[in-house]
């Protein structure tokens, strides 16, 4: 029976290395460096969350961040509005100018 080999996942992005240096020392950081890591985590693409949230040392740290201020992890909605808006007003476009 063959067996398969799997890539490895990619290496973390950027904004996750520069996350996961703070949530190493959180909850020990200044205004500025919680608002990074808040930001950053609002942005972070899913994978490297999911990297994150799997490392076992960060795993209490990531815990305990989520409950001081998960409140604050929101995605903005102002992007996904217009994600959303920008095709229904084209569709409405189209739909218009097809039954004129």
């Amino acid at each position: 029976m063959a067996s398969r080999i799997y890539p490895r996942s990619p290496d973390l992005s950027e904004r996750a290395l520069e996350a996961e240096t703070l949530l190493n020392r959180y909850p020990d950081l200044t205004r500025t460096e919680l608002s990074t890591l808040i930001r950053s985590f609002v942005h972070l693409p899913l994978l490297d969350y999911g990297l994150l949230a799997a490392d076992e040392q960060l795993g209490p740290k990531l815990d305990a961040f989520h409950r001081d201020h998960g409140h604050e992890l929101r995605a903005p909605v102002g992007g996904l509005m217009w994600a959303m808006l920008v095709p229904a007003a084209i569709a409405l476009g189209v739909l218009v100018w097809a039954v004129a």
